[in-house]
């Protein structure tokens, strides 16, 4: 089947965060399955370094379109044309809209909340008014945000996981011996984290931690496979379940605790956000008392087992590709005020 030339675009390739590492794992598989990735953001930075080891060319400007004044008749001419724009964040969506006016564009909305210019959180909203064709939620609690505010329609394409690059034969310990909370939401001194050291404590585990506040790294792999237990929200707590680590969702929204069988449907309704705690915060011993009711080997099995077949990059890939090639068939047919509302091919 005919590859397709695709551009995956993001506010920043600079940081290590959820639709930044979204980006990055989407462009990597695609790459992996034929197609012809290219990345964009006004930044780069970490992902975009790896993207380009990975053969994913990526820029932080889109020539302007227009007459010039000469040409080198030697220079290697690289055109920005595309079958489709896969883009998170508003603003990018109108930037590429503006620069390229019939091209497929692909909005994926992240969350229902960003920071603005003056790092207070304002509710996220989509590109309203740019001639989407398609929008992508990755949870539940955001497609209805977009129905309910915004009035579109959407699918579900959940947070995935890239399982080449996040496996391991490794297997936890009888006991906690390290707990690795990985967040660009807290420091050493905010009370969520005070809690986890009162949970290390008691284990006698070591607390290991990740994130802007913290150390960073491209290579979070090792530091999950030394782990037990990854405390998160969102991506953070997926790549550890993973590679069989016990996931617990707490942080700035709230604790929904160790994630397991029972209580893994609300949670991913709220992209394991914590959210869906309505804002209660765990004490050490609640936490404490859910991690010596859950860790056990049977659950690290079953969240092995839980994210190949409900956060699996190659799944989410497919249908993503499914809605782009009916799209590219459809392109100026269909009139680009209306947005397309396509089969999800996969539930995941």
């Amino acid at each position: 089947m005919k590859s397709l030339r695709i551009l995956i675009a993001n506010n920043t390739f600079a940081t290590l965060a959820g639709s930044e590492t979204f980006a990055c794992t989407l462009a990597i598989q695609l790459k992996r399955m034929g197609h012809d990735v290219k990345g964009f953001s006004p930044i780069l930075g970490i992902i975009s370094s790896r993207l380009e080891r990975n053969g994913i060319k990526c820029f932080s400007e889109i020539p302007k379109l227009g007459v010039k004044r000469f040409t080198f008749i030697m220079e290697q001419i690289d055109p920005l044309d595309f079958d489709v724009i896969i883009a998170a964040h508003y603003h990018i969506v109108q930037q590429l809209r503006d620069c390229f006016p019939s091209t497929p564009i692909i909005s994926v909305i992240h969350g229902i909340i960003h920071k603005d210019e003056k790092g207070n959180w304002q509710p996220e909203h989509p590109a309203v008014g740019t001639r989407v064709d398609q929008y992508i939620a990755v949870s539940e609690e955001v497609k209805e945000k977009l129905s309910l505010d915004y009035g579109l329609s959407s699918y579900v394409v959940r947070n995935f996981i890239d399982l080449e690059e996040f496996k391991t034969d490794k297997l936890i310990n009888d006991s906690p011996k390290q707990i690795l909370v990985n967040t660009n939401y807290h420091d050493k001194n905010d009370p969520e984290i005070k809690v986890l050291q009162e949970v290390a404590k008691h284990f006698g585990a070591k607390l290991a931690a990740v994130g802007m506040n913290f150390s960073q790294t491209a290579d979070i792999k090792q530091i999950i496979e030394e782990s037990d237990i990854v405390v998160g929200l969102g991506r953070s707590v997926l790549e550890g379940m993973a590679m069989g680590r016990i996931g617990i969702v707490h942080g700035r929204w709230g604790t929904a605790g160790v994630v397991h069988s029972g209580n893994v449907d609300e949670m991913r309704k709220y992209n394991f956000s914590g959210r869906n705690s309505n804002g209660n915060i765990a004490t050490a011993e609640e936490l404490i008392a859910d991690i010596s009711t859950h860790y056990n080997q049977k659950t690290s099995e079953w969240t092995k087992k839980y994210i190949v077949e409900n956060h699996n990059a190659v799944f989410a890939a497919d249908a993503i590709i499914a809605t782009t090639r009916e799209l590219v068939e459809t392109s100026g047919s269909v009139d680009h005020e209306e947005v397309r509302v396509l089969p999800y091919k996969r539930a995941l």
